[in-house]
């Protein structure tokens, strides 16, 4: 019995250091959205949507019918429940019992999840919208199928996910669903209650899957992270806990932010300055920035968007709070390029780290010792370390302009003939350093970010 023990015990030590498959696996991981990463990284380690035997995900293509009916029974029923479902029926003439597909839409037929679209036919590579697969979502919940038929369905539907934000980082209307989207959606329904009652959600009835705020609770830019944890000895993880960063409910790169449009995107009708968090660049504000602009019909610029930042909206079911976080790219030289650093079993003990003339630092796998003295844009956060950062965004190489000064002005720069805008905050002291005064007829070097504004120009 001791040895017996033992040896199950070896075997949780083992499995809570085993890396899992995630988003950033996937060959196709730079067309994830920061706002569906968490939901792909998570569903796909719990296999509820696979990628594919090329090694891609296929994050922009849309969902089908097919696909859709599988999502639902892993939620519904577990790993475990989903794949020991047996073909039967059919009930559709169109997804007979040799099709792929015929268990996980059998199952979800007979608990009215989902129907067919008439003459016998479920249509299993037809497309979903999201008003569709939000409606199948519902019912899979608890939702009564009856409120979801008629010409009113739509609009309860959407009801229906506003009111618990379960809509939350994904557009949801008339129009077709990426996979991606539907990852976030099926993320969201399963952790629906968390705040309140941990085992009434479907991730802990399914999986036995816990999600709570990580003990840090942000990454170096104040983005929220989760910590995952699966301890039962029937969870899909036994003995795992994993941390990742949360996805956002909103994201704007370029242009200013209207305070109307945004609550209005988020799917409520205004925001306090009690209902709100506000970092800056990694740094915590306060007043004015959760300001009167946030609020229904408002056609205020929010404070500090605008040309060049990079704006996020995140919301915490345990908190009951939006955070706002603005940043911008910080204009950088790389120093040196550290090679990581292996433990004996094959873990990285330290990542490849970028070290940059000013002083930060940065875990990043994008360069080697062939760019030091390479100019880069790194987003901005407060003090002199890059944390523990590894998003792909966090460093850009971005692209280097040269050419001769052929007008320049506050607000653009051209470049042999061609305009290219230089952003908001270079009024910065920081940001001011890098950025020459040039003269028309100089020759000179600029550095674009990827939201193609100047970050760094040089004679």
């Amino acid at each position: 019995m001791k040895k017996l023990i033992a040896t199950l015990l070896s075997m949780i030590l083992l499995l809570s250091v085993l890396p899992m498959a995630g988003a950033a696996s996937f060959t196709d991981a730079a067309d994830i959205t920061l706002e569906s990463a968490e939901a792909v990284e998570i569903l796909s380690d719990l296999k509820v949507l696979s990628g594919f035997p090329d090694g891609s995900f296929k994050p922009n293509e849309i969902l089908t019918r097919a696909q859709a009916a599988k999502i639902l029974c892993y939620v519904v029923l577990g790993s475990e429940g989903a794949e020991a479902l047996k073909a039967g029926g059919p009930t559709f003439y169109d997804v007979p019992a040799s099709h792929w597909a015929n268990k996980y839409v059998e199952y979800c037929a007979s608990k009215n999840i989902v129907a067919g679209i008439g003459g016998g036919k479920y249509n299993p590579d037809g497309k979903l919208t999201g008003f569709a697969f939000g409606k199948m979502l519902l019912v899979a919940h608890g939702a009564s199928a009856g409120q979801f038929t008629g010409s009113g369905w739509e609009k309860n539907t959407k009801t229906q996910l506003a009111e618990k934000h379960l809509d939350y980082g994904v557009k949801v209307d008339s129009s077709e669903l990426s996979r991606q989207g539907a990852c976030r959606l099926a993320l969201n329904v399963m952790f629906d209650g968390e705040g309140e009652e941990v085992e009434s959600t479907m991730a802990y009835k399914s999986f036995k899957i816990v999600r709570e705020p990580a003990s840090n609770n942000h990454n170096a830019y104040e983005r929220p992270t989760y910590k995952y944890t699966s301890n039962e000895e029937d969870a899909y993880w036994p003995g795992i806990e994993k941390t990742v960063t949360a996805s956002p409910a909103y994201v704007q790169a370029d242009g200013p932010v209207i305070g109307g449009k945004l609550v209005e995107a988020l799917g409520v009708s205004d925001l306090t300055h009690k209902e709100t968090i506000t970092y800056c660049n990694g740094t915590s504000r306060d007043k004015p920035f959760a300001n009167d602009a946030l609020h229904t019909g408002s056609t205020k610029t929010h404070n500090y968007t605008g040309n060049g930042v990079r704006f996020e909206v995140y919301y915490s079911n345990f908190t009951g709070k939006w955070t706002l976080i603005h940043m911008w790219y910080l204009p950088e030289v790389i120093k040196d390029v550290t090679p990581e650093v292996k433990n004996a079993d094959g873990t990285v003990k330290t990542p490849t780290t970028v070290v940059f003339e000013s002083g930060r630092s940065c875990p990043s796998e994008e360069f080697t010792k062939a760019d030091v003295g390479a100019h880069v844009a790194v987003l901005g956060t407060g003090g002199t370390s890059m944390h523990k950062i590894t998003k792909a965004n966090t460093v850009i190489r971005g692209t280097v302009v040269k050419g001769k000064v052929t007008g320049s002005g506050k607000k653009t720069i051209a470049i042999d003939g061609k305009d290219y805008k230089i952003p908001s905050w270079v009024e910065d002291a920081e940001a001011s350093a890098y950025l020459a005064k040039p003269t028309v007829g100089d020759e000179v070097s600029i550095l674009l970010s990827d939201l193609n504004y100047v970050v760094m120009l040089w004679k």
